[in-house]
C-alpha cells in the first residue's frame, strides 16, 4: 500500500482567522491514515489569506477529492482547491 502527497489550498471565509487553530480544526476531521505534514499561509487579496496544506493520504483514494470532501466538513471555509498531488 502506497501513499500520495497533495498540496491543497483552503481559503477561510473571514480575513480575521487565527490559522494555527484553523489548521488544527482541519487536522481533526482527517482519519488517522491521512496527515497534514506542513502548511504555509499565503496572502490572497484584500487581507484574505489561505492555508496551503501538504497532506499525505492513502493511494487508494486516488486524486484529492476525498481529502477535499473531509476538509470541507469544517465550518468557515470559503473554498478548497487541490493544487497538485503525486506518489509519495
Amino acid at each position: 500500500m502506497g501513499e500520495f502527497v497533495a498540496l491543497i489550498d483552503v481559503v477561510p471565509e473571514d480575513t480575521d482567522v487565527e490559522f494555527e487553530g484553523f489548521v488544527n480544526k482541519l487536522k481533526n476531521v482527517l482519519p488517522e491514515t491521512c496527515t497534514i505534514e506542513q502548511y504555509e499561509i499565503i496572502p490572497v487579496a484584500f487581507g484574505l489569506k489561505k492555508a496551503r496544506l501538504r497532506v499525505r493520504y492513502p493511494d487508494e483514494w486516488g486524486g484529492t477529492d476525498k481529502v477535499e470532501e473531509l476538509l470541507g466538513q469544517v465550518e468557515g471555509i470559503q473554498g478548497i482547491e487541490g493544487i497538485a498531488f503525486s506518489k509519495a
